[in-house]
């Protein structure tokens, strides 16, 4: 039996994407670095104002979430300084930044609606434990700011060497920016499936080696085990992509560009 979820990814395509968009009054170009980009904490004028907490008189950006030493331990761990990460975050890249102290979200269901899938007999409700959905730690440490419940700039050990290394920020995303507040993900694209799995059972959504950019496909986007996350959307660090909002495909969002990538439905030509 395939199961018709075209209609129900693209529902909330446009949601994550306007979410993370609203709000951003600054002015940068994409595909050209962090700098000046959305994710650049360390500027006031981003439009974000998330600085840092004694403000950092080394001016540094990639503190916010990165550190050279002293950084989260993996969960596997036992010894070693550090903050020590739960076990659901199994991808720490020299992270810095305070982790959310429950990591388990509501997935995008439509859960309780009771309906049926565009007129097949699986209930919407079901698509979450026949796919297994959750969000992978690629996109929890995106979520560790984007879900509202630790401040942006609140990053550092206690353990590390300077006092200036650490931020003590306290204040929360602009619900503008917000995904998945209240550990809830059911109002935005979903994420945290295997890719090929629902591939193989819609076929109203295209093959992974399909073209995400002139030069790289669908695939090289999803995460290491194959699973849509929110990277598969957006580059965290604005480089390689050419779309705004830090979106890999140009008029992503304006024009369902990034839509017609993975669903059928208008033939999509990388640009």
């Amino acid at each position: 039996m395939r199961i018709s979820l075209a209609a129900l990814l693209s529902l909330g395509s446009g949601m994550l994407f306007a979410a993370a968009a609203a709000a951003y009054s600054g002015s940068y170009q994409p595909g050209e670095g962090i700098n000046g980009s959305p994710h650049d904490l360390s500027r006031g004028n981003t439009g974000m104002n998330y600085r840092a907490n004694p403000p950092d008189t080394l001016n540094r950006i990639c503190i916010f979430c990165h550190a050279p030493h002293n950084t989260y331990r993996f969960s596997t761990v036992t010894g070693g300084a550090g903050p020590r990460a739960d076990e659901a975050f199994d991808y720490l890249p020299l992270w810095n930044h305070q982790l959310q102290e429950q990591a388990t979200y509501t997935m995008y269901s439509e859960e309780g609606s009771g309906r049926p899938v565009y007129g097949n007999v699986l209930p919407v409700p079901a698509i979450n434990s026949i796919f297994g959905m959750y969000a992978g730690s690629t996109s929890l440490l995106c979520l560790s700011c984007h879900d509202g419940s630790v401040a942006p700039n609140s990053y550092g050990n206690a353990d590390g060497q300077l006092p200036r290394s650490v931020s003590s920020g306290t204040g929360i995303i602009a619900d503008s920016y917000g995904v998945g507040k209240d550990k809830y993900l059911g109002n935005h694209h979903p994420i945290g499936f295997n890719y090929d799995d629902v591939q193989r059972a819609d076929n109203n959504i295209k093959d992974a080696d399909s073209q995400m950019t002139p030069t790289t496909s669908v695939r090289n986007h999803l995460s290491a085990n194959g699973r849509m996350e929110c990277r598969t959307c957006h580059s965290v660090h604005n480089k390689g992509n050419s779309g705004k909002t830090l979106l890999w495909v140009p008029d992503g969002d304006e024009v369902g560009q990034l839509c017609w990538v993975c669903h059928a439905g208008r033939p999509y030509v990388p640009q």
